[in-house]
């Protein structure tokens, strides 16, 4: 019997690792890219291109990961938020938080880094820091 997995990712062209990283047994899939690339001021102006770029690295991720994709979208820029977010309609037997390694990363995601707990509502949590 396969597992519903959350997957989270801020990192673009990870899908070879995150392939890895999750295995074959996964029914469901759903993958949420936080819209962490845009500057504040884009940020403060909500940004479109942020979420439209955020959304076609979304579905290309689904694409190539295992499992029947229930829904692949672009989230809230913080990481945190959009986990809850995305547990709000989907129940995961795991998340899956792929994120860049180091500081080079934007903000959102160096705070995904430090922060991101051991699981969220019950649902363990996997970080996977990929190195560019």
């Amino acid at each position: 019997m396969g597992r519903n997995v959350l997957v989270v990712t801020t990192v673009e062209g990870a899908e070879d690792r995150l392939r890895a990283a999750i295995g074959d047994d996964v029914d469901e899939l759903k993958v949420v890219v936080p819209a962490v690339r845009q500057g504040v001021l884009d940020w403060l102006a909500n940004d479109e291109k942020a979420f439209t770029r955020a959304q076609e690295e979304a579905e290309r991720a689904a694409e190539s990961l295992p499992g029947q994709t229930v829904e692949a979208r672009a989230g809230e820029a913080d990481v945190g938020l959009a986990i809850r977010d995305a547990l709000a309609t989907f129940a995961a037997d795991e998340i899956v938080v792929a994120i860049h390694a180091g500081d080079d990363g934007p903000p959102p995601e160096n705070a995904a880094e430090a922060t991101t707990p051991r699981e969220i509502d019950g649902v363990p949590v996997r970080r996977l820091v990929i190195d560019d």
